[in-house]
Protein backbone atom coordinates (compact mmCIF):
# COMPACT_ATOMS: atom_id res chain seq x y z
CA UNK A 1 0.00 0.00 0.00
CA UNK A 2 1.35 3.42 -0.94
CA UNK A 3 1.75 6.08 1.71
CA UNK A 4 -1.40 8.23 1.84
CA UNK A 5 -1.04 11.88 0.82
CA UNK A 6 -3.20 14.73 2.09
CA UNK A 7 -3.11 18.16 0.45
CA UNK A 8 -3.80 21.34 2.40
CA UNK A 9 -4.93 24.17 0.16
CA UNK A 10 -6.83 27.45 0.21
CA UNK A 11 -8.70 29.44 -2.37
CA UNK A 12 -6.67 32.53 -1.55
CA UNK A 13 -3.71 33.65 0.50
CA UNK A 14 -4.09 34.58 4.15
CA UNK A 15 -6.51 31.88 5.26
CA UNK A 16 -3.90 30.16 7.44
CA UNK A 17 -3.36 27.29 5.03
CA UNK A 18 0.33 26.80 5.80
CA UNK A 19 -0.19 27.20 9.54
CA UNK A 20 -2.82 24.46 9.43
CA UNK A 21 -0.58 22.21 7.31
CA UNK A 22 2.39 22.63 9.68
CA UNK A 23 0.40 22.02 12.85
CA UNK A 24 -1.47 19.09 11.28
CA UNK A 25 1.84 17.42 10.36
CA UNK A 26 3.06 17.93 13.93
CA UNK A 27 -0.18 16.51 15.32
CA UNK A 28 0.38 13.31 13.34
CA UNK A 29 3.97 13.16 14.61
CA UNK A 30 2.84 13.63 18.21
CA UNK A 31 0.45 10.74 17.67
CA UNK A 32 3.36 8.46 16.81
CA UNK A 33 3.36 8.56 12.99
CA UNK A 34 6.30 9.08 10.66
CA UNK A 35 5.44 12.24 8.72
CA UNK A 36 6.76 14.00 5.63
CA UNK A 37 5.68 17.62 5.20
CA UNK A 38 6.03 18.96 1.64
CA UNK A 39 6.10 22.66 0.81
CA UNK A 40 4.76 22.88 -2.75
CA UNK A 41 4.13 26.62 -2.55
CA UNK A 42 7.29 27.08 -4.58
CA UNK A 43 6.70 30.77 -5.38
CA UNK A 44 6.92 31.65 -1.68
CA UNK A 45 7.94 28.62 0.42
CA UNK A 46 7.73 29.40 4.13
CA UNK A 47 7.19 26.11 5.97
CA UNK A 48 10.80 26.18 7.18
CA UNK A 49 10.28 29.76 8.39
CA UNK A 50 7.19 28.86 10.41
CA UNK A 51 9.12 25.96 11.91
CA UNK A 52 12.22 28.10 12.59
CA UNK A 53 14.48 25.51 11.02
CA UNK A 54 17.24 25.51 8.44
CA UNK A 55 16.95 23.78 5.10
CA UNK A 56 19.58 22.08 2.97
CA UNK A 57 19.67 22.27 -0.82
CA UNK A 58 19.78 18.77 -2.30
CA UNK A 59 19.15 19.37 -6.00
CA UNK A 60 18.73 21.93 -8.76
CA UNK A 61 15.67 21.82 -11.02
CA UNK A 62 16.22 22.41 -14.73
CA UNK A 63 13.81 22.86 -17.61
CA UNK A 64 14.14 22.30 -21.34
CA UNK A 65 15.44 25.31 -23.25
CA UNK A 66 15.85 25.21 -27.06
CA UNK A 67 19.29 25.71 -28.55
CA UNK A 68 19.29 26.83 -32.18
CA UNK A 69 21.85 25.80 -34.79
CA UNK A 70 21.06 28.13 -37.66
CA UNK A 71 23.54 26.32 -39.93
CA UNK A 72 21.02 23.49 -40.02
CA UNK A 73 17.88 25.67 -40.14
CA UNK A 74 15.93 25.54 -43.42
CA UNK A 75 13.53 28.34 -42.43
CA UNK A 76 10.50 26.04 -42.56
CA UNK A 77 8.76 27.86 -39.70
CA UNK A 78 7.45 24.72 -38.02
CA UNK A 79 8.98 25.61 -34.65
CA UNK A 80 7.13 28.94 -34.61
CA UNK A 81 3.88 27.38 -35.82
CA UNK A 82 3.87 24.78 -33.05
CA UNK A 83 4.81 27.15 -30.22
CA UNK A 84 1.37 27.75 -28.72
CA UNK A 85 2.43 30.77 -26.66
CA UNK A 86 4.54 32.33 -29.43
CA UNK A 87 7.88 32.17 -27.64
CA UNK A 88 9.33 31.54 -31.11
CA UNK A 89 8.58 33.88 -33.97
CA UNK A 90 9.68 33.73 -37.59
CA UNK A 91 9.19 36.65 -39.95
CA UNK A 92 9.67 36.14 -43.69
CA UNK A 93 12.98 34.54 -44.57
CA UNK A 94 14.62 35.48 -41.27
CA UNK A 95 15.86 32.95 -38.75
CA UNK A 96 13.51 32.20 -35.83
CA UNK A 97 13.56 34.60 -32.90
CA UNK A 98 13.34 33.09 -29.43
CA UNK A 99 11.80 34.84 -26.39
CA UNK A 100 12.99 32.90 -23.32
CA UNK A 101 10.94 34.88 -20.80
CA UNK A 102 7.65 33.46 -22.08
CA UNK A 103 8.82 29.93 -22.97
CA UNK A 104 6.98 27.15 -21.12
CA UNK A 105 9.77 24.64 -21.85
CA UNK A 106 7.48 22.08 -23.49
CA UNK A 107 10.00 20.94 -26.13
CA UNK A 108 7.54 20.85 -29.05
CA UNK A 109 9.84 23.03 -31.17
CA UNK A 110 12.61 20.44 -31.00
CA UNK A 111 10.22 17.59 -31.79
CA UNK A 112 8.85 19.18 -34.97
CA UNK A 113 12.15 20.46 -36.37
CA UNK A 114 12.85 18.35 -39.50
CA UNK A 115 16.61 19.03 -39.61
CA UNK A 116 17.53 18.78 -35.92
CA UNK A 117 18.43 22.45 -35.92
CA UNK A 118 16.98 22.68 -32.41
CA UNK A 119 18.66 20.70 -29.66
CA UNK A 120 18.00 20.35 -25.97
CA UNK A 121 19.53 22.85 -23.59
CA UNK A 122 18.66 23.35 -19.96
CA UNK A 123 17.70 26.32 -17.85
CA UNK A 124 17.92 26.55 -14.08
CA UNK A 125 14.38 26.97 -12.71
CA UNK A 126 14.70 26.39 -8.98
CA UNK A 127 15.86 24.11 -6.23
CA UNK A 128 14.80 21.23 -3.98
CA UNK A 129 15.53 21.37 -0.26
CA UNK A 130 15.16 19.03 2.67
CA UNK A 131 15.10 19.58 6.41
CA UNK A 132 13.61 18.42 9.69
CA UNK A 133 11.77 20.03 12.59
CA UNK A 134 10.26 18.46 15.71
CA UNK A 135 10.83 15.01 14.21
CA UNK A 136 8.94 15.79 11.00
CA UNK A 137 10.89 15.45 7.74
CA UNK A 138 10.57 18.32 5.27
CA UNK A 139 10.76 18.41 1.48
CA UNK A 140 10.56 21.82 -0.15
CA UNK A 141 10.70 23.38 -3.60
CA UNK A 142 11.59 26.94 -4.50
CA UNK A 143 11.22 28.73 -7.82
CA UNK A 144 14.16 30.84 -8.95
CA UNK A 145 13.47 34.54 -8.52
CA UNK A 146 12.28 36.10 -11.76
CA UNK A 147 10.97 32.89 -13.32
CA UNK A 148 7.30 32.93 -14.21
CA UNK A 149 6.49 29.23 -14.40
CA UNK A 150 6.44 27.20 -11.17
CA UNK A 151 5.22 24.05 -12.94
CA UNK A 152 8.67 22.54 -13.42
CA UNK A 153 9.53 22.73 -9.72
CA UNK A 154 6.13 21.45 -8.54
CA UNK A 155 6.33 18.57 -11.02
CA UNK A 156 9.80 17.65 -9.75
CA UNK A 157 8.47 17.54 -6.19
CA UNK A 158 5.58 15.29 -7.19
CA UNK A 159 7.89 12.98 -9.14
CA UNK A 160 10.02 12.55 -6.04
CA UNK A 161 6.93 11.85 -3.95
CA UNK A 162 5.96 8.98 -6.23
CA UNK A 163 9.22 7.23 -5.32
CA UNK A 164 8.98 8.17 -1.65
CA UNK A 165 5.46 6.74 -1.38
CA UNK A 166 6.73 3.34 -2.52
CA UNK A 167 9.51 2.95 0.04
CA UNK A 168 7.15 2.83 3.02
CA UNK A 169 9.22 5.12 5.24
CA UNK A 170 6.33 7.40 6.09
CA UNK A 171 2.87 6.79 7.47
CA UNK A 172 1.46 9.96 5.93
CA UNK A 173 2.54 12.80 3.63
CA UNK A 174 1.12 16.32 4.05
CA UNK A 175 1.40 18.68 1.06
CA UNK A 176 1.10 22.43 1.53
CA UNK A 177 0.00 23.77 -1.86
CA UNK A 178 0.22 27.29 -3.19
CA UNK A 179 -2.81 29.52 -2.59
CA UNK A 180 -5.39 30.21 -5.28
CA UNK A 181 -7.09 28.11 -7.93
CA UNK A 182 -4.71 27.40 -10.80
CA UNK A 183 -2.74 24.65 -12.52
CA UNK A 184 0.07 24.49 -9.93
CA UNK A 185 -2.51 23.69 -7.26
CA UNK A 186 -3.84 20.92 -9.50
CA UNK A 187 -0.35 19.48 -9.88
CA UNK A 188 0.15 19.50 -6.13
CA UNK A 189 -3.16 17.79 -5.25
CA UNK A 190 -3.05 15.20 -8.01
CA UNK A 191 -3.03 11.61 -6.68
CA UNK A 192 -3.78 12.71 -3.11
CA UNK A 193 -6.36 10.91 -1.02
CA UNK A 194 -8.13 14.18 -0.27
CA UNK A 195 -7.68 17.93 -0.02
CA UNK A 196 -8.24 19.96 3.13
CA UNK A 197 -9.56 23.34 1.97
CA UNK A 198 -8.76 26.00 4.56
CA UNK A 199 -11.06 28.99 4.42
CA UNK A 200 -12.34 31.84 6.57
CA UNK A 201 -15.94 32.81 7.46
CA UNK A 202 -16.25 35.79 5.11
CA UNK A 203 -17.85 36.39 1.70
CA UNK A 204 -14.37 36.53 0.16
CA UNK A 205 -13.53 33.23 1.82
CA UNK A 206 -16.69 31.63 0.43
CA UNK A 207 -16.07 32.98 -3.06
CA UNK A 208 -12.52 31.66 -3.24
CA UNK A 209 -13.45 28.37 -1.57
CA UNK A 210 -15.99 27.75 -4.32
CA UNK A 211 -13.39 28.46 -6.99
CA UNK A 212 -11.01 25.99 -5.36
CA UNK A 213 -13.63 23.25 -5.06
CA UNK A 214 -14.59 23.64 -8.72
CA UNK A 215 -10.92 23.35 -9.67
CA UNK A 216 -10.44 20.22 -7.58
CA UNK A 217 -13.36 18.58 -9.34
CA UNK A 218 -11.08 18.36 -12.39
CA UNK A 219 -8.86 15.79 -10.65
CA UNK A 220 -11.67 14.32 -8.54
CA UNK A 221 -9.89 15.08 -5.28
CA UNK A 222 -12.37 14.76 -2.39
CA UNK A 223 -12.60 18.02 -0.44
CA UNK A 224 -12.99 18.51 3.31
CA UNK A 225 -13.42 22.05 4.63
CA UNK A 226 -11.70 23.60 7.62
CA UNK A 227 -12.93 27.03 8.70
CA UNK A 228 -10.00 28.87 10.24
CA UNK A 229 -10.50 31.76 12.67
CA UNK A 230 -14.09 30.56 12.76
CA UNK A 231 -15.12 32.92 15.55
CA UNK A 232 -13.91 36.21 14.03
CA UNK A 233 -17.32 36.84 12.46
CA UNK A 234 -20.78 35.37 12.50
CA UNK A 235 -20.53 34.67 8.80
CA UNK A 236 -20.05 30.92 8.79
CA UNK A 237 -23.37 30.52 6.98
CA UNK A 238 -21.75 31.63 3.70
CA UNK A 239 -19.25 28.78 4.02
CA UNK A 240 -22.00 26.35 4.98
CA UNK A 241 -23.88 27.21 1.79
CA UNK A 242 -20.82 26.40 -0.34
CA UNK A 243 -20.26 23.19 1.61
CA UNK A 244 -23.85 22.10 1.04
CA UNK A 245 -23.78 23.06 -2.64
CA UNK A 246 -20.74 20.89 -3.36
CA UNK A 247 -21.37 18.19 -0.75
CA UNK A 248 -18.05 19.03 0.91
CA UNK A 249 -18.22 18.42 4.67
CA UNK A 250 -16.94 20.95 7.19
CA UNK A 251 -14.71 18.86 9.45
CA UNK A 252 -13.41 21.55 11.79
CA UNK A 253 -13.91 25.12 12.93
CA UNK A 254 -10.59 26.36 14.30
CA UNK A 255 -11.15 29.36 16.56
CA UNK A 256 -9.11 32.53 16.58
CA UNK A 257 -6.79 31.88 19.48
CA UNK A 258 -4.57 34.40 21.30
CA UNK A 259 -2.27 31.55 22.29
CA UNK A 260 -1.78 30.67 18.61
CA UNK A 261 -0.81 34.27 17.92
CA UNK A 262 1.58 34.24 20.86
CA UNK A 263 3.20 31.02 19.67
CA UNK A 264 3.55 32.45 16.17
CA UNK A 265 5.31 35.51 17.60
CA UNK A 266 7.75 33.17 19.35
CA UNK A 267 8.46 31.35 16.10
CA UNK A 268 6.92 28.11 17.36
CA UNK A 269 3.89 26.10 16.22
CA UNK A 270 0.94 26.43 18.59
CA UNK A 271 0.54 22.67 18.88
CA UNK A 272 4.08 22.45 20.28
CA UNK A 273 4.07 25.57 22.45
CA UNK A 274 0.50 25.29 23.72
CA UNK A 275 -0.77 21.74 23.08
CA UNK A 276 -3.99 22.34 25.02
CA UNK A 277 -4.87 25.65 23.35
CA UNK A 278 -8.26 25.73 21.58
CA UNK A 279 -6.57 25.92 18.16
CA UNK A 280 -4.32 22.95 19.00
CA UNK A 281 -7.26 20.82 20.12
CA UNK A 282 -9.11 21.63 16.90
CA UNK A 283 -6.09 20.58 14.82
CA UNK A 284 -5.83 17.32 16.76
CA UNK A 285 -9.50 16.68 16.01
CA UNK A 286 -8.78 17.06 12.28
CA UNK A 287 -5.87 14.67 12.61
CA UNK A 288 -7.98 12.03 14.32
CA UNK A 289 -10.70 12.29 11.68
CA UNK A 290 -8.16 11.80 8.88
CA UNK A 291 -6.59 8.84 10.67
CA UNK A 292 -9.98 7.18 11.10
CA UNK A 293 -11.00 7.85 7.52
CA UNK A 294 -7.77 6.52 6.03
CA UNK A 295 -7.55 3.58 8.42
CA UNK A 296 -4.15 4.51 9.79
CA UNK A 297 -3.66 2.21 12.76
CA UNK A 298 -0.98 3.93 14.80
Amino acid sequence: MQTPMIAVSGGKGGTGKTTVAVNLALAFKQDGLNVLLVDADVDAPNVHILLSTKRKKIDTVYAFEPKFNFDECVLCGLCAQHCRIHAIMQVGDKYPMYFPDICTHCGSCMLVCPTNAITEGKKEMGWIYEGQAYGVDLLMGELKLGEASAATVVTELKDRLEEIRKNGKYDIIIIDTSPGAHCDVLRAVMDTEETIAVTEPTPFGAHDLERLIRLLEVVESPVKIVINRANITEGSSVIEKVAEKYNAPIISRIPYDDLAVEAYAKGKPVIVEYPDAPASLAIKEVMMKIKEELGIAR
